[in-house]
């Protein structure tokens, strides 16, 4: 009863984010598709759990070849919460103006992903936030400045995920359970990045979106695109 509980509010909540987030998405996804047509590549940063979000798209049959995750490993607990490592972490990940950088994190409190929003933004990169309002609203920052992730990039993307990052209430049980941040993080960066494919195909470009390696001609196909994107891009290699 509970696993079918979880997938029925997942499914409302997926309902949620097309209702409320489709123009975001869509306003992400052009620019996206802009930066992508004048040679540039996409950038994802997650700490702590969000860092899976930003890998999901990294190396991906389906989507653009031009996306590069930053430092993907899984960040601890007190990393996340250190400010000040906004800078290193960019030079990690060779972000140039005008250039669209996601950062991920559900709550948007901690310093470490709002550093490195802030730092992007001196870059002249374009920041989209990948972010719970409702749980950075119900929280104080954990940033010195008071700002959340969300109150320091160009864009929000919502992911209407509870405080809590929690969906359900099992009777007998004094906390919630079943988290949902990833499903919908997960969610709005493949569909800004659908609209992006869209917007290039549209606009005369043709997208360079990788295929399964495991379907006929996707490795010739993604070679092609590998030595296109290499210099930006060495995990193609």
């Amino acid at each position: 009863m509970s696993g079918q509980a979880y997938l029925q509010a997942v499914s409302a909540l997926l309902a949620e984010l097309q209702a409320t987030q489709l123009e975001s998405v869509q306003k992400v996804g052009e620019v996206i598709g802009r930066s992508v047509a004048d040679g540039g590549i996409v950038h994802l940063f997650g700490s702590g759990h969000s860092h899976m979000a930003a890998e999901e798209v990294f190396v991906r049959a389906g989507t653009l070849t031009t996306v590069r995750a930053i430092w993907p490993e899984q960040m601890t607990d007190k990393l996340e919460r250190v400010e000040g490592l906004g800078t290193a972490i960019l030079k990690m990940g060779d972000v140039r103006p005008g250039e669209v950088l996601f950062v991920i994190s559900n709550s948007g409190i901690n310093p470490m992903p709002v550093d490195v929003a802030l730092e992007a933004r001196q870059y002249g990169a374009v920041t989209v936030a990948v972010t719970s309002a409702q749980h950075s609203l119900a929280v104080p920052s954990r940033h010195s400045s008071g700002r959340r992730l969300m109150d320091v990039c160009d864009y929000l993307l919502d992911t209407r995920v509870p405080a809590g990052d929690v969906l359900l209430t099992i009777p007998g049980l004094g906390y919630p359970i079943g988290p949902a941040s990833t499903v919908a993080s997960v969610s709005l960066i493949q569909a800004a990045m659908a609209e992006a494919v869209h917007w290039l195909v549209a606009n005369g470009h043709e997208p360079p979106v990788r295929i399964s390696r495991n379907m006929p001609g996707g490795d010739v196909h993604n070679d092609r695109l590998g030595q296109r994107y290499r210099d930006r891009i060495p995990e193609l290699g």
